[in-house]
């Protein structure tokens, strides 16, 4: 009874095995379609033309941009989201200086952008911006919340997590 056990156990995982690598085989193939799902389920774009529609399409939900407002706001993005790509593609820089690069990039579009607004828009894009930043510590670090680098001016009661 034993013995019966032993060799069907031993046939099962051969089995298996001889499974896996038949599909090792075949999976080269499908790659292309795997990543491209892969990459729409984490919510992460990288074709630099949605990248573009996406802000445009959060920054008029977000902000409530009117016909001009979009108009002019369109360039900024274009010319943002094409520097963040070169950067980004530029293998001659260390982490570091890119983290720097892409920290500036992001510094100069929110001020130029900030210029396009009217204060309430301002105000309510601040505030979106802080509950999205809480929101973001709160899943990285649950022990406490986000207190040590909130923005000057921004309301931290929105940001206390219960």
């Amino acid at each position: 009874m034993k013995i019966n056990t032993l060799i069907y156990s031993v046939v099962i995982a051969f089995t298996g095995a001889l499974g896996d690598t038949t599909y090792a085989q075949f999976a080269p193939e499908q790659s292309g379609l795997l990543s491209t799902t892969a990459a729409t389920r984490s919510g992460r774009l990288h074709n630099p033309d949605s990248i573009k529609r996406a802000k445009l399409t959060r920054l008029k939900k977000d902000v409530g941009l009117d016909d001009q407002q979009a108009h002019a706001v369109t360039p900024l993005i274009d010319s943002y989201v094409t520097a963040v790509q070169n950067v980004k593609k530029d293998a001659s820089l260390d982490s570091r200086t890119r983290r720097l690069k892409l920290s500036e990039l992001r510094k100069r579009y929110d001020s130029d952008v900030d210029a396009l607004l009217t204060p309430e828009q301002q105000q309510k894009l601040a505030s979106i911006k802080a509950e999205r930043r809480a929101r973001l510590r709160g899943l990285k670090t649950t022990s406490e919340p986000s207190q040590t680098s909130a923005a000057p001016g921004a309301s931290s009661g929105s940001a206390v997590v219960q």
